[in-house]
């Protein structure tokens, strides 16, 4: 049998008709081009990239706000209905709409927030958990609030008079809680910001519930201080810090001062940060009062 070289392949003749198979795959080219592509997708700004930069390994976020200047001192609620239980001993309970403490000038509930996060950690997921949310002496326990989708809010009435609760936003509840009643409630969707809560029988009670997909957040304490541990590390995330009574858009505390300008602080009151695995990212920010309102 007589054969013949076609395309570099030995092959038999007069077997039939000749075949053309088209080019013959080179393994050195072909390897050659892979390598090409990869390396152009890497430097555009595309979908390569963007998976390139999620990371391993986690970081913890934490700070402290501090007020710049002599803290304001709160007025009282107008109390227009049942004083004998809205007015302890007499007096009206003070508003809460910028706490600072005397002492350390911390701002208290400041919500801070990971907007967004390719990854979660176990002990930031979703709870199912369920929180109780008091109304006591006319006002709400917890002024400003952070609950993960799937929470339950066990909306209690601690007075002896009924309260009307009023979640706006997404999570909507608007329901009577008789006297010493307990009514549950779960929440289902996330919030970008902290819903308004009030009471329509008493409309000086005002609060804020931030509902999110995953624990990613913190409301300071009374020394300004928060901690939000485990976040993705070595991908950018963008950090919303809001209070009820910032000046910027939506509530976004805008700030200008170098440890903003730092953070690329954006004037909708957010921050950006790329973290090393197990660093701890400390973020000490100092406000002047021209950041609030009024």
């Amino acid at each position: 049998m007589a054969w013949c070289c076609a395309g570099g392949i030995l092959v038999a003749a007069g077997c039939g008709p000749e075949t053309d198979l088209g080019p013959v795959p080179d393994a050195h080219n072909a390897r050659a081009i892979r390598e090409a592509l990869t390396s152009a997708a890497g430097s555009t700004g595309g979908g390569s990239q963007a998976a390139a930069s999620t990371g391993t390994g986690w970081a913890t976020i934490r700070g402290r706000f501090v007020y710049d200047g002599t803290p304001p001192t709160m007025p009282p609620y107008n109390v227009t209905k049942d004083p004998t239980v809205c007015e302890i001993g007499g007096r009206a309970p003070l508003q809460q709409t910028l706490l600072v403490d005397e002492a350390t000038h911390g701002i208290k509930n400041i919500a801070v927030y990971v907007r967004n996060a390719s990854r979660v950690n176990e002990s930031a997921q979703a709870k199912d958990d369920t929180v109780l949310y008091d109304q006591k002496e006319c006002v709400f326990s917890n002024h400003v609030m952070a609950v993960t989708v799937g929470e339950t809010l066990d909306i209690k009435n601690s007075d002896p008079v009924g309260h009307n609760t009023n979640i706006t936003g997404k999570n909507k509840f608007n329901q009577i809680i008789p006297a010493g009643e307990v009514v549950p409630y779960k929440l289902q969707q996330e919030e970008a910001t902290p819903a308004p809560v009030s009471c329509s029988i008493h409309p000086w009670m005002s609060a804020y519930l931030l509902t999110r997909e995953n624990g990613y957040f913190a409301i300071t304490a009374e020394d300004g201080s928060f901690e939000i541990p485990n976040v993705p590390a070595g991908e950018e995330l963008e950090v919303q810090v809001w209070h009820e009574s910032a000046a910027g858009p939506g509530g976004g505390l805008v700030l200008s001062s170098p440890e903003a300008k730092a953070l690329d602080w954006s004037k909708k009151g957010r921050f950006t940060v790329t973290l090393q695995p197990d660093e701890v990212k400390e973020i000490d920010v100092t406000v002047p009062a021209s950041a609030f309102r009024g």
